[in-house]
């Protein structure tokens, strides 16, 4: 994430966390149960965890879960919550290879512009077993930039994505897409992927 992305973030924490801790319990949550139904182990790294609401769940489900975020703000407050936190850029992940069983970064790449997008994806390709699972979830859409709202005032930066876009990026770093799914909370039309990492 850029810096102003990272600001907003770290300022209005507490402001992203009332606006998103039920969402969940909002909307349906098919992917997050396949995903968790996938994993082969019990490692899973967060990526872009925020404030852990994702990162509680799992844990809550047996997981081991590592949750990373650029945010100092928001790896505090998952760490308040129980969770394991690690404060770090998407792209130079302060981990071993093939360490995690599984990846999931729900609407945190978003935040990363399309032209740099591989960095991230080769940080996640890299930590996670071969045959391990990768839960990604982004947004429909065309364009990408710095956008904010009633609740997050700050300005933070969203690329957005169509689903062959997606698929595509996922298939040059050797992932296979096992499972797919949309919904449409509010204005916006999320794209919910499950991947699964080739052994080879």
């Amino acid at each position: 994430m850029d810096k102003p992305t990272i600001d907003a973030y770290n300022q209005q924490a507490q402001e992203y966390d009332d606006q998103t801790v039920d969402f969940w319990d909002s909307f349906p949550r098919t992917v997050f149960d396949k995903f968790i139904e996938m994993i082969n182990g019990s490692k899973v790294l967060d990526v872009g965890s925020g404030p852990g609401r994702d990162g509680l769940l799992l844990k809550q489900r047996g997981l081991d879960v590592t949750c990373l975020d650029a945010s100092q703000t928001m790896v505090d407050m998952a760490t308040s919550k129980g969770l394991r936190g690690v404060c770090s850029d998407f792209t130079k992940m302060p981990f071993d290879d093939a360490c995690f069983d599984a990846v999931w970064a729900y609407t945190s790449l978003l935040h990363v512009p399309k032209a740099k997008v591989y960095e991230p994806l080769l940080e996640i390709t890299r930590v996670l077993k071969p045959d391990g699972v990768f839960g990604l979830g982004m947004i429909e859409g065309e364009t990408e930039g710095y956008i904010q709202n009633s609740k997050v005032t700050k300005p933070r930066w969203f690329s957005y994505y169509s689903k062959s876009e997606i698929e595509k990026l996922l298939e040059k770093q050797g992932f296979k897409v096992v499972y797919f799914e949309t919904f449409k909370p509010r204005h916006s039309n999320y794209l919910n992927f499950i991947f699964v990492k080739s052994s080879s």
